[in-house]
């Protein structure tokens, strides 16, 4: 009988992360909001499991709006790349369609663009 409760838990504990990752999504795309949510999903990646299948929408979709914003003025490139080049790295633990997507090409500034660019095609 303890597994009920444990699973019960676990799926509660993985709902709850795919909607802490969905309001990432929305915080991304301010600059007032930007460093916080982009730090805490940082923090986040550094956990194998944010890659589980669950959150791969939810996260390729924080993944596009940062590679959109980061080199926008009132955003901060290096931590979106720092960000982007975590996720680049466990490219192998995405579904093949989501790693062979181009989610990261949007984000064309000098100092970085053609690394992020290497790293996430």
């Amino acid at each position: 009988m303890n597994s009920i409760p444990s699973m019960d838990r676990h799926i509660q504990q993985t709902n709850d992360r795919l909607l802490c990752i969905k309001q990432f999504e929305q915080h991304l795309q301010n600059p007032a909001n930007f460093q916080t949510a982009a730090t805490e999903l940082l923090d986040w990646c550094g956990d194998p499991r944010a890659f589980q299948r669950p959150f791969e929408q939810s996260l390729m979709g924080c993944l596009t709006v940062v590679s959109r914003v980061a080199a926008q003025q009132g955003f901060d490139l290096d931590l979106g790349y720092r960000l982007l080049a975590v996720c680049a790295a466990n490219r192998d633990k995405f579904t093949p369609k989501s790693a062979g997507e181009k989610r990261f090409s949007h984000c064309d500034v000098s100092s970085h663009s053609s690394l992020l660019q290497t790293l996430c095609l």
